[in-house]
């Protein structure tokens, strides 16, 4: 069933846009991480292990649900 868009309360529309982000982030992660091995794989670069950590706790956050609200990032980068 399709609800047009006014007939959504802010809220809703704010966790449709998360939900949105969330999956768009998961997929370009797992892209990311599949190049990343294909290159390891070739052992032509290395990678700063503090990326590789940064890009595990992003899946791991992902994964866990543990995203951050639209409110709060809005507060964080000061709008």
């Amino acid at each position: 069933m399709s609800t047009a868009l006014k007939e959504l309360s802010t809220e809703q529309v704010e966790q449709l846009i998360e939900r949105t982000i969330d999956r768009r982030m998961q997929v370009w992660l797992e892209q990311v991480l599949d190049a990343l091995t294909a290159a390891d794989d070739e052992e032509k670069s290395t990678l700063r292990p503090e990326f590789a950590e940064s890009l595990r706790r992003s899946l791991a956050q992902a994964h866990a649900d543990e995203g951050l609200d639209l409110k709060s990032f809005r507060e964080q980068i000061g709008r």
